[in-house]
């Protein structure tokens, strides 16, 4: 007997972020041949045939199982829902940096070379946060690249993490003439990247450099001491600590600086270095 398929319907990347172009071949299915006289042979062929179509489509055929026991959760349902949660907030993130890219939401677009969105790994457990870009980081539209990035480095380093295993961004994403700190105007209008950008990250901890940084986060007293003192960014514990340009003129201020990092690998669980 002939074997039909339901209709799939078709999901659009402008309204679907987890809907993503296969880099397949496009799959016309052909008409399966029907034999009435050998209808088992009609159901193999069926059978093949929807393999062969669920490849196209992405999928490796039928789940494999041991045999002997049924399939738990995590090897069916849990594995594919935390890659695919990973995809859309991946392909968010890339959806707001293209915006970022083009954004005339305040004054600093005007004078821009490159935006500078992020660098790191979104699959991470720690952020860090800075203020704004510098002349470096405008002309290579990447965070943290110039002598403080490479002190911020050696920082992630010493605490057991690779320079790519941690996300890194700014409060505002296009530079501030003479790297002054941001505007409040212009740190209101660039929350419009760094919110969704903090939530679609969604780490256990958030390390604010500078002053600046954590003000915008929310987590410090407008007045007083405020470095190494936990805070919170909408549930997300923050460290504030100070920023690597500050401690390039003041070195003598690493220690304390180490401590703060120190603090935040007790709250990650992690190993001192």
């Amino acid at each position: 007997m002939p074997v039909t398929y339901p209709k799939t319907p078709v999901r659009s990347e402008l309204n679907d972020p987890s809907a993503a172009k296969s880099t397949k071949q496009a799959y016309t299915r052909p008409d399966v041949a029907n034999r009435p006289d050998d209808e088992l042979a009609s159901v193999v062929a069926s059978a093949q045939e929807l393999l062969r179509w669920e490849d196209a489509l992405g999928g490796s055929g039928f789940p494999g199982v041991e045999r002997g026991r049924a399939a738990s959760p995590s090897e069916t349902g849990g594995d594919a829902a935390a890659s695919e949660g990973a995809q859309v907030s991946h392909t968010h993130l890339q959806m707001l940096a293209s915006e970022a890219a083009e954004c005339t939401r305040c004054e600093l677009h005007r004078s821009r070379t490159k935006s500078v969105f992020a660098r790191g790994t979104p699959d991470t457990n720690l952020v860090f946060v800075g203020e704004g870009p510098g002349f470096h980081e405008d002309q290579q539209g990447l965070p943290f690249v110039g002598r403080a990035g490479q002190l911020l480095d050696r920082m992630i380093a010493a605490m057991g993490y690779d320079r790519e295993g941690v996300y890194i961004c700014n409060v505002v994403k296009c530079r501030p003439p003479e790297n002054r700190t941001p505007l409040p105007t212009e740190a209101v209008a660039c929350a419009h990247f760094l919110v969704p950008q903090l939530e679609a990250v969604s780490p256990k901890v958030i390390v604010a450099l500078g002053r600046c940084a954590a003000e915008n986060l929310r987590c410090v007293p407008p007045s007083g001491k405020w470095r190494g003192i936990w805070g919170e960014w909408r549930g997300i514990p923050v460290m504030p600590t100070y920023h690597p340009a500050f401690l390039l003129r003041s070195p003598q201020f690493k220690k304390p600086v180490w401590e703060d990092l120190q603090e935040v690998l007790r709250k990650l669980n992690r190993e001192e270095r």
